[in-house]
């Protein structure tokens, strides 16, 4: 069983690459609402982890996001690329934070 501290640093780690490639493609939204997150991530709070957790779900959330979506038709190799980029973030970082914040001992 890995440490708490360990399973922040990794999900620190995955959310700073999320917030890289949001920023790539100028997603303020979830830029500021990732950002917000890792703040506490990095102090090892909780909040971090629901915050995150927090983004998911539901009509309209991180999960329903679609990346630059302005390239689909002029340049359809890079918009998959980027998608299949957040794909495979997004479950890495959701199962990551589910994982601390689903932690019976605090």
């Amino acid at each position: 069983m890995s440490s708490l501290e360990e399973d922040f640093r990794a999900l620190s780690f995955l959310t700073r690459r999320i917030i890289g490639l949001l920023e790539e493609t100028d997603e303020r939204y979830w830029i500021l609402m990732f950002s917000r997150s890792l703040e506490q991530i990095e102090t090892n709070n909780l909040s971090g982890a629901t915050g995150v957790l927090g983004c998911f779900g539901g009509e309209d959330t991180f999960s329903d996001l679609i990346l630059a979506k302005h390239l689909e038709k002029s340049d359809p190799l890079q918009f998959k690329n980027l998608n299949a980029r957040l794909n495979g973030l997004r479950n890495e970082t959701f199962q990551a934070a589910r994982k601390i914040a689903s932690r019976r001992n605090w």
